[in-house]
C-alpha cells in the first residue's frame, strides 16, 4: 500500500515536535538524535532523510516552539477584555503549571543561555522568535493601556517573566510559588503606575511625596524574602 501523498511532511512535523520537546525538557547538549526518533517514535535512520545534522532541527525545533508559545499564551485571550489581556498573558506565564512543564513551555526560559553559548543558525531562530513576541506583546499593551506602550514596558516585563521562571525552576515547589507570586505581584504594580495620569503623579508643595518605584521594589522584596526563609 502506498504512502499518502504528505506522508513526508507529516512525518518531518512528527520529528521537530518531538525534537522541540526533547530539547525544552533536556537541554541541546544532552538530547541525541537517536533520543529525537524514539520520542517521535521512529527509527534513528530515518532521521537523515528529513535532516541534515542536529543543528538543522534545532533551528526548525525553535521556530516550532516559539509558536507553541504564543498559541499557549493566546488561549486565556478569549473573552477577555482589552484592559485585561496583558495581563492575562503575564500571569499565564508565570504559571506553575509553566513552570512544571518545560517540555512544551517557552524556549528562551529552558534553552536561552545555552542557545545564546552555541550561536550560528539555532541562536538566529531564537531572536527571530523573540522579536515576534516583542512584536506581539508590545501590540497587546497598546491595546490595555490606550496606545501608551512603550518598549522599555514591554522588554522589561518579558524579561521579568522569562527570569521568574527561570529562578522558579531551580527552587522547590513552596519557594517557587513565591517567586512567581512576586514576579505577577511587581508586574502587575508596575504597570498600574504606568497609566498613571502625569498629574496624578505630581504633588503639590508641602504635601507628603508617594513612595518612589525603588522604595516600592525594596519592600516588595523583603516580604518575599522572608516568605522563603520560612
Amino acid at each position: 500500500m502506498p504512502w499518502p501523498q504528505d506522508h513526508k511532511s507529516r512525518t518531518r512535523r512528527r520529528i521537530v515536535q518531538a525534537a522541540a520537546a526533547a530539547f525544552r525538557a533536556g537541554g541541546t547538549a544532552r538530547v541525541r538524535v537517536e533520543d529525537i526518533m524514539a520520542r517521535a517514535g521512529l527509527t534513528h535512520g530515518g532521521f537523515y532523510a528529513h535532516f541534515s545534522s542536529k543543528d538543522d532541527v534545532l533551528r526548525e525545533s525553535l521556530d516550532y516552539a516559539s509558536g507553541q508559545t504564543l498559541e499557549m499564551l493566546s488561549k486565556p485571550l478569549a473573552g477577555t477584555p482589552a484592559a485585561d489581556r496583558f495581563r492575562a498573558v503575564v500571569d499565564a506565564y508565570l504559571s506553575p503549571t509553566h513552570v512544571a512543564h518545560p517540555e512544551v513551555g517557552c524556549p528562551l526560559a529552558s534553552l536561552g543561555p545555552e542557545i545564546a553559548r552555541a550561536g550560528g543558525r539555532p541562536l538566529r531562530s531564537l531572536a527571530h522568535g523573540l522579536k515576534n513576541r516583542i512584536a506581539w506583546m508590545h501590540q497587546l499593551l497598546a491595546e490595555s493601556r490606550c496606545d501608551r506602550a512603550t518598549e522599555s514596558q514591554v522588554l522589561g516585563t518579558l524579561a521579568t517573566m522569562i527570569g521568574g521562571v527561570i529562578l522558579a525552576r531551580t527552587l522547590s515547589d513552596k519557594d517557587s510559588a513565591v517567586v512567581l507570586n512576586a514576579c505577577r505581584e511587581f508586574l502587575r504594580r508596575t504597570s498600574d503606575q504606568s497609566v498613571e495620569p502625569a498629574a496624578a503623579q505630581s504633588t503639590e508643595l508641602g504635601r507628603k511625596r508617594p513612595p518612589t518605584a525603588g522604595t516600592r521594589q525594596r519592600s516588595l522584596a523583603r516580604p518575599a524574602a522572608r516568605r522563603m526563609k520560612a
